[in-house]
C-alpha cells in the first residue's frame, strides 16, 4: 500500500489490512469470521422437484424454505454465489434463491445455450461453465460477467473433453476428473488455471469413474461415487487429491454407492447427499466423513415423506449462510 492517504490514516490501514488478507483465502469456510455471525447461521440447502429444504447440522434439524419456481431434476445444479443459492437446470432458466427473504426469482439473463448439460462451479468469487460437446469433442470453459450479464468464452479445447465428469474449485483452479468418452469412462484428470487461462494435466484417479462428485477444502480435493462402466450398478470409493504433492490416494468409502450426488464442505466436515443409488433410486440419506476414523457415517435422512407423497424427487445441495431471523420463523420437520 503506497497511497499516502491511506497509510496516514490508521482506520482505513486497517481496513484496507483486512481488505487483503481476505483475497487469500481459497475458500469461503475459512473467511475470518462475520461481526453479525450471530444474526446467521452455515447450513446445507437441499433442493429436489420444487421443495427446498435446509438442515442445520449442530441442531440434527431440517426446515421447510420456499418452494422453488420450477420442477428440479438430477441434473439441476447448485453453487453459492454472494452469499445467495443459484440453482441451474440442464434446461430452462436459472433461479436465484434469497436467504434474507426466503423466497425464489428466475434470472432470464443466466441461461445459456448447449446442447450438453453444462456444469457451474464458483471460483475466487466469478462464476464459471464447463460445455461438453460432444459431436465437435471440444470442451468450452465460460466465465460470466456479472456487469455485463453474458458469458464470456475463456478457453476451448479438444483435450478433457469428457461427458459426466466431477468438476471441482480449488484456489484459482477448475478441476475436471474422470468422467466420459466414447470408448470409456475415464480416470484422467486435469485443472483450468483461471489466473494463466490455460489446462495443465495432473495425476490420474485411482479409479475409472464418470457421474462421481466432489469437493475441495484444505488442499485437498475429494472425489466420490459415480459409475466405472455402463452397468447399473454405481461406486462407493472415495479418494482424496493432494493438491501439492499431485497424488490421489482412495479414503474410507460412502456407506451407499451412488451417482450424480452432491458432496459439500460445512464447518470442516464432508457430506454427502442426493443421486441415485445401485437400483437407479433417489437417494435420501446424508453421510458424513469422520477422518480420525477413516470412514462415512449416516448422519441424516432428508424427510421428504413427511412433506409429500412422492419421494422419488432427485435432491441437489449447496452450503449457504441463512438468516437466524428466517430461520426461527420456520418450523421444524419432524418425522
Amino acid at each position: 500500500m503506497i497511497n499516502e492517504l491511506v497509510k496516514e490514516n490508521s482506520d482505513c490501514f486497517t481496513l484496507i489490512s483486512k481488505a487483503i488478507k481476505l483475497t487469500e483465502f481459497s475458500s469461503e469456510e475459512n473467511l475470518l469470521q462475520s461481526p453479525r455471525k450471530g444474526l446467521e447461521t452455515r447450513a446445507i440447502v437441499a433442493c429436489g422437484g420444487k421443495y427446498t429444504l435446509c438442515y442445520l447440522s449442530e441442531k440434527d434439524e431440517w426446515k421447510l424454505l420456499a418452494d422453488g419456481l420450477t420442477e428440479r431434476d438430477d441434473n439441476t445444479q447448485m453453487i453459492n454465489y454472494r452469499d445467495q443459492l443459484y440453482a441451474f437446470p440442464s434446461d430452462g432458466t436459472a433461479e436465484r434463491y434469497y436467504p434474507v427473504y426466503d423466497c425464489w426469482s428466475t434470472l432470464d439473463h443466466l441461461e445459456w445455450p448447449t446442447e450438453d448439460p453444462a456444469q457451474v462451479t464458483v471460483v475466487r468469487g466469478e462464476i464459471y461453465s464447463i460445455d461438453m460437446n460432444t459431436l465437435s469433442r471440444k470442451s468450452t470453459i465460460k466465465r460470466f460477467n456479472a456487469e455485463r450479464c453474458s458469458w464470456q468464452t475463456v478457453l476451448s479445447s479438444h483435450e478433457g473433453c469428457r461427458v459426466l465428469s466431477c468438476v471441482v474449485a480449488a484456489g484459482n483452479h477448475l478441476y475436471v476428473c474422470g468422467g466420459i468418452t466414447e470408448d470409456d469412462f475415464a480416470s484422467t484428470a486435469e485443472r483450468f488455471d483461471t489466473v494463466g487461462n490455460k489446462l495443465e494435466e495432473i495425476a490420474s484417479m485411482q479409479q475409472a469413474r464418470g457421474c462421481a462428485f466432489g469437493v475441495a477444502t484444505e488442499g485437498k480435493t475429494f472425489v466420490a461415487g459415480g459409475r466405472m462402466d455402463d452397468s447399473d450398478s454405481c461406486l462407493k470409493t472415495c479418494e482424496m487429491f493432494n493438491i501439492s504433492t499431485n497424488e490421489w490416494q482412495l479414503i474410507g468409502s460412502l456407506k451407499v454407492p451412488r451417482e450424480g450426488g452432491t458432496m459439500m464442505c460445512l464447518k470442516g466436515t464432508l457430506y454427502v447427499l442426493g443421486g441415485a443409488n445401485v437400483y437407479g433410486r433417489s437417494d435420501l440419506n446424508v453421510e458424513c466423513y469422520d477422518p480420525t476414523e477413516n470412514k462415512w457415517m449416516e448422519k441424516t435422512t432428508i424427510p421428504v415423506k413427511m412433506i409429500s407423497e412422492d419421494e422419488d424427487d432427485s435432491f441437489t445441495g449447496c452450503v449457504l449462510k441463512l438468516s437466524k431471523g428466517v430461520l426461527d420463523k420456520l418450523d421444524v420437520i419432524k418425522g
